[in-house]
């Protein structure tokens, strides 16, 4: 196993357990501590995926860069167009939409779309 595999799978540990202490012997607001908790669980499973998932293979290589580049830039596309459908619901009233909302729904779609789209890319073996 790499270096930096080993020392992300660590920090993921290190950073989970902070937040158990926290919650169990300090006074403060319980989000910190799930927040710590989620944090260091998906450093952790991230890591273990990509190092089950890969083996042997180079993490990044000039084709990955630039599936990850494209996938990347047509996420940035389709939040553009969910911006301006946001807009819209918000302009015709169709709901009330909050700046957490807005901001809520703005993160998870760009991540999961970027990863759509690598993934993706990847299958199709290059970008046309």
């Amino acid at each position: 196993m790499e270096k930096i595999y080993r020392y992300k799978l660590v920090l993921g540990i290190i950073i989970m357990l902070s937040g158990m202490l926290s919650a169990a012997f300090l006074e403060i607001e319980a989000s910190v501590s799930i927040i710590l908790i989620s944090m260091g669980l998906i450093i952790f499973v991230m890591t273990a995926f990509r190092l089950f998932r890969r083996r042997d293979l180079p993490d990044r290589d000039e084709r990955t860069k630039k599936l990850a580049a494209y996938g990347i830039t047509y996420s940035w596309l389709l939040t553009l167009v969910l911006i301006t459908v946001l807009y819209w619901v918000e302009f015709f009233k169709l709901a009330e939409l909050t700046a957490e909302a807005v901001l809520g729904i703005l993160l998870f779609f760009m991540v999961i779309s970027a990863n759509v789209f690598r993934w993706h890319f990847m299958q199709k073996g290059d970008v046309d």
